[in-house]
């Protein structure tokens, strides 16, 4: 198992340049479709995720052996627990769970991770100029300034201010998209999805 944790991209595993290419595709159109549904209509459908599931495992074997159907499986398991817990808890929606899982099952663990993690930050960027568009920066601002001031004054955690944003949807489907696309970039940059090598 640890071959697997080891290497940190297809190509490492014996996946062929071919393979690669074909996964990226379907990576590209995966990353769209979900982000378009996701901001036009507040969903990542099934009819999208389930399939690409099953070609990243498909493609994977194909074009790796054994090797790349248990690096297919890997990363599927990754992408869904990345979300599970907070899909549990109530702060994701089942769609991205399914859509982070799609890409572990094409891309493998680690881009998973990282594209996440690209896509979190993406996200955070996105909310920015939302914030603003409603008159609620300052607000936020405020409630983020107040809590840092009576934690350091007081040394003890305080209870979270009441949130002052209005709740509406916000499509995480779209982050978690720009946050791919980073990643697909840097590992064809660099052959891996982070821009530094272990």
């Amino acid at each position: 198992m640890n071959f697997y944790f080891s290497h940190f991209s297809g190509l490492n595993i014996g996946l062929s340049p071919v393979g690669n290419i074909l996964i990226n595709i379907i990576l590209v159109l995966l990353i769209v479709i979900c982000g378009i549904t996701d901001a036009r209509e507040h969903k990542i459908y099934n009819k999208v995720t389930f399939p690409v599931m099953f070609l990243g495992i498909l493609l994977n074997a194909a074009f790796a052996g054994w090797h790349g159907l248990i690096w297919a499986l890997i990363g599927w398991a990754v992408g869904m627990a990345i979300q599970w817990v907070p899909f549990m808890l109530g702060f994701a929606k089942a769609g991205d769970v399914k859509l982070l899982a799609a890409v572990g099952a094409l891309k493998g663990w680690f881009f998973c991770i990282f594209g996440f993690l690209f896509g979190a930050i993406a996200f955070g960027v996105l909310m920015i100029p939302w914030l603003a568009r409603d008159k609620q920066l300052k607000s936020v601002g405020d409630n983020i300034k107040n809590y840092i001031e009576l934690t350091t004054i007081t040394q003890k955690k305080q209870d979270m201010p009441e949130p002052t944003v209005q709740k509406r949807y916000m499509p995480w489907g779209v982050g978690l998209g720009i946050g791919f696309f980073i990643a697909l970039i840097l590992e064809m940059i660099f052959g891996l999805a982070f821009w530094i090598r272990f």
